[in-house]
């Protein structure tokens, strides 16, 4: 009875049935490979010798924050990340450290 119920499982797997991942870690998964996306582009663009190559990479670089932002707007929208909001003292804590 086990082994059949092994196959079963296996035979899931096979058809896509098997290990199911939650919208949360997809989203987490999108999230973070954009990010990691960004920061390639980025040193492409940072190395790009021919000039409309380097634009190009910076339209391109534009579209990878346009989705991010929308990725982490749903996962917001969700309750799957959680923002705290600064307070004034720590905005103007950061404002005096940058302003010297």
């Amino acid at each position: 009875m086990a082994q059949a119920g092994q196959q079963n499982q296996q035979q899931g797997r096979m058809n896509g049935q098997g290990s199911q991942f939650a919208d949360q870690d997809i989203l987490q998964l999108a999230l973070n490979e954009s990010k990691h996306l960004a920061e390639s582009i980025n040193s492409y663009i940072l190395e790009a010798a021919n000039e409309q190559l380097r634009k190009d990479y910076m339209n391109v670089l534009g579209d990878v924050y346009s989705q991010q932002k929308q990725i982490f707007d749903v996962m917001q929208q969700k309750g799957f990340y959680n923002v705290e909001n600064a307070t004034a003292q720590q905005i103007n804590k950061a404002q005096s450290k940058f302003s010297s």
